[in-house]
């Protein structure tokens, strides 16, 4: 079983994980401004066949994750990278994106504070992967001597992104929804999340 097999009631039962419906962002989200470059990416992404979420990761989602790399130089970005942690516990698969707090790195290095899941129709088929995700993350670090406790994660089908967070024994699923239309936002969502990571 991989990360794409798991369940909530699967994650209960092997790892003790709940979940929760919150709304995660409470706080002030400073926004900021998209570049003209990422402005262009997007209208020329969204005007290509966008079929399969290959085509949806290549022309609407790395653009916005890669404007957030050139932001913050001191993270490094992992994209389709086998991620197997634990065959026995089937932690095993390659996430779409995991974020790593450390700059110029060829392979992941703790702290990974952050998984992006992409998914072809509605974001909600992808929560239990991307948690199940986060938890093999969260074990990374500490198997690395980081034990970097809270992971974040968003299942995004490129228009509409919904963030997560794993805290203890909790998946907290946003209950608010941020969309492609909305960049400023947006970004300005997955900077706190990276703010928080360099704390």
């Amino acid at each position: 079983m991989a990360y794409s097999d798991f369940t909530f009631a699967k994650l209960k039962a092997k790892f003790g994980i709940d979940q929760k419906s919150v709304h995660l962002f409470r706080q002030t989200i400073v926004e900021f401004v998209p570049t003209s470059h990422l402005l262009d990416e997007i209208a020329d992404g969204i005007e290509s066949p966008l079929y399969s979420e290959k085509a949806k990761s290549e022309a609407l989602i790395y653009p916005v994750i890669r404007e957030l790399k050139k932001r913050n130089k001191d993270i490094s970005v992992f994209s389709g990278y086998t991620f197997n942690i634990d065959n026995q516990s089937d932690l095993t698969g390659a996430p779409d994106f995991m974020i790593s707090a450390k700059p110029n790195i060829v392979e992941p290095q703790c702290p990974i504070f952050c998984m992006v899941e992409s998914k072809n129709k509605a974001p909600d088929e992808g929560f239990a992967q991307c948690a199940a995700e986060m938890y093999a993350a969260r074990l990374f670090n500490q198997q690395m001597g980081d034990p970097y406790e809270t992971i974040y994660g968003a299942v995004t089908n490129a228009f509409d992104w919904v963030f997560l967070k794993l805290e203890g024994n909790t998946v907290y699923v946003d209950i608010d929804r941020y969309y492609l239309n909305q960049l400023p936002k947006l970004l300005g969502i997955l900077q706190y999340i990276i703010d928080v990571a360099k704390k």
